[in-house]
């Protein structure tokens, strides 16, 4: 009778310490998504570095359809996590390339719309925000995607503005918007020279997808 009373006691110790231990093991990506006070949404902007791999530092915008993609650590759906949570996700799968965990941290590079609105009004519910993207490349201070809210469109001039404006290097007169469309690419020119000029002009106003191209000036432009 004793030695029974004591196997109960130790199966009560011993089946949830498994069980935790099991929890703990589970695959990151299954981890419920608890809103801890701030979450990720499209749009928001991550600082990543790891400490050990300098080539693995890089900032990683949150996409449209709520995912991040870095090497090694692959996709993983960042939006409705708190940083520190994405932070754990991508130190646990880093960790399997790695002899010894590596030091990883995450932070916050810049709202996107949708935790700017939130900001400024509280929560609104995801289904009023609807945002865009457009993306600067090439002589610009800081290439890289440009989100706006599609209710209130976007012109070249002020993607460019947040995209910190052109280098000393950039062809102003040969800047191309590119837009894709059913028939095939669209590309149209905009020349940032005549409006630096004091020339009113068309300024083409943006959709969601399109690509501005700031080409390098040529040797003797």
């Amino acid at each position: 009778m004793r030695l029974s009373l004591v196997v109960l006691v130790l199966t009560a110790f011993i089946l949830p310490a498994a069980a935790l231990g099991q929890s703990a093991d589970a695959g990151d990506d299954d981890a419920p998504v608890v809103d801890e006070g701030f979450v990720l949404r499209p749009g928001d902007v991550l600082s990543v570095s790891v400490l050990e791999d300098a080539n693995l530092n890089r900032q990683l915008l949150v996409r449209p359809d709520g995912k991040v993609t870095m090497p090694i650590a692959g996709t993983i759906d960042a939006a409705g996590r708190t940083p520190e949570q994405l932070q754990r996700i991508i130190l646990s799968r880093l960790s399997r390339d790695f002899i010894t965990p590596p030091t990883v941290d995450v932070s916050l590079a810049s709202l996107g719309l949708a935790n700017q609105q939130r900001e400024q009004d509280g929560v609104v519910a995801e289904e009023e925000l609807e945002a865009g993207f457009v993306y600067v490349i090439g002589q610009v201070t800081r290439p890289g995607p440009v989100p706006f809210e599609v209710e209130k469109p976007l012109d070249v001039l002020q993607a460019l503005a947040v995209a910190g404006g052109v280098s000393p290097f950039a062809a102003v007169s040969r800047i191309q918007v590119r837009r894709r469309t059913e028939i095939g690419e669209e590309v149209q020119l905009f020349d940032y020279e005549r409006i630096e000029d004091g020339v009113i002009g068309e300024i083409v106003t943006l959709q969601d997808g399109d690509v501005i191209v700031v080409p390098e000036r040529g040797l003797f432009e």
